[in-house]
């Protein structure tokens, strides 16, 4: 009769410990993150007390995995504790405060924008309409009498810019100084573009 009871009364404590820390459903599930368009180093998601740091990708989109499993039933709460450098990544709205299971787990999205800055510079000596700058696929035409000069499309940082003379301008040739690098951490003015009559 003891050991019965001191069966029954153990099988409650356990129950009340399972209770305490979330029941049987308690670790059964993966979070799963879609992580899109980052092509920056250094983003770190967070979910409750546990961490995950996410690189740069080729791809449109990457999936991350948090190391612990999470219960049925609670509330999934990604969150961004450390931006990427010269980028900046949201949670999808629309994906926060989900309850969780075994869809709602993997459903979570995270999107992601790297800073581009303005690409320009002077330009001397232009008197004639027709000239066509080019940057990679972005185009820009510059009108006569023009000084200066900044591409619609601006450029994201870290990526590569040359630019090159398209067309010429009638009756003149123009060069362009200054005219390659690397996208640095703001905008980009010091391209030189000099027109002389042909």
């Amino acid at each position: 009769m003891k050991s019965m009871y001191v069966r029954a009364s153990a099988g409650a404590l356990c129950a009340a410990l399972l209770a305490g820390c979330g029941g049987s459903d308690n670790g059964s599930l993966v979070l799963q993150v879609t992580v899109h368009t980052l092509t920056k180093p250094g983003l770190v998601l967070k979910s409750g007390s546990q961490t995950v740091s996410v690189g740069p990708s080729a791809a449109v989109s990457q999936y991350v995995t948090f190391p612990n499993l999470i219960e049925e039933d609670s509330t999934i709460d990604v969150q961004i504790q450390t931006q990427p450098t010269a980028a900046k990544c949201d949670v999808v709205a629309k994906t926060i405060g989900l309850k969780a299971n075994y869809y709602t787990a993997r459903q979570v999205e995270v999107t992601c924008k790297t800073f581009s800055y303005k690409l320009g510079g002077t330009v001397s000596g232009l008197t004639a309409d027709g000239l066509i700058l080019n940057n990679g696929a972005v185009q820009k035409a510059v009108p006569a009498g023009s000084t200066s000069f900044t591409f619609d499309t601006e450029v994201d940082d870290g990526a590569n810019y040359g630019i090159t003379v398209l067309q010429n301008p009638t009756g003149q040739v123009c060069s362009v100084a200054n005219n390659a690098g690397t996208m640095p951490s703001g905008p980009v003015n010091n391209i030189v573009v000099t027109c002389t009559k042909a």
